[in-house]
């Protein structure tokens, strides 16, 4: 080969690299820009925002369940310790899980107040 087509042939090597890395130059400053970067950004944390909301949802619910399910229970053993006149397995219940009676107070206590105030502090 001649030693003038070698400088050629690498000239023309690197015009089609060059050639072929325009677009994705092109594509890589499209992706840099602020702006697609504060809306991926946002997107992003959104999207995680949401995720922690049904969590935190679905957390809930299961725990609403949980406390229904232990207010039935306790309806149901105190009851059974009327009838028994035995409060024996009422305050294991209650011992066991505490808020049912406790949201039980606080509403017994909320309408007590409320009913004064509908009446006028009369007794």
């Amino acid at each position: 080969m001649s030693e003038k087509k070698i400088p050629e042939r690498i000239e023309r090597e690197m015009f089609e690299i060059r050639s072929r890395m325009a677009p994705d130059m092109t594509d890589l400053r499209k992706h840099v820009e602020p702006q697609v970067l504060a809306e991926r950004v946002k997107t992003t944390v959104r999207q995680r925002i949401q995720d922690a909301v049904e969590r935190i949802k679905e957390n809930l619910k299961a725990r609403q369940q949980e406390l229904v399910e232990s207010a039935k229970h306790q309806f149901t053993v105190a009851r059974e310790a009327g009838e028994k006149r035995d409060p024996a397995p009422l305050t294991d219940a209650v011992r066991s899980d505490p808020r049912p009676l406790a949201i039980l107070a606080v509403l017994l206590t909320v309408t007590l107040f409320m009913a004064r105030k509908v009446t006028g502090g009369r007794s």
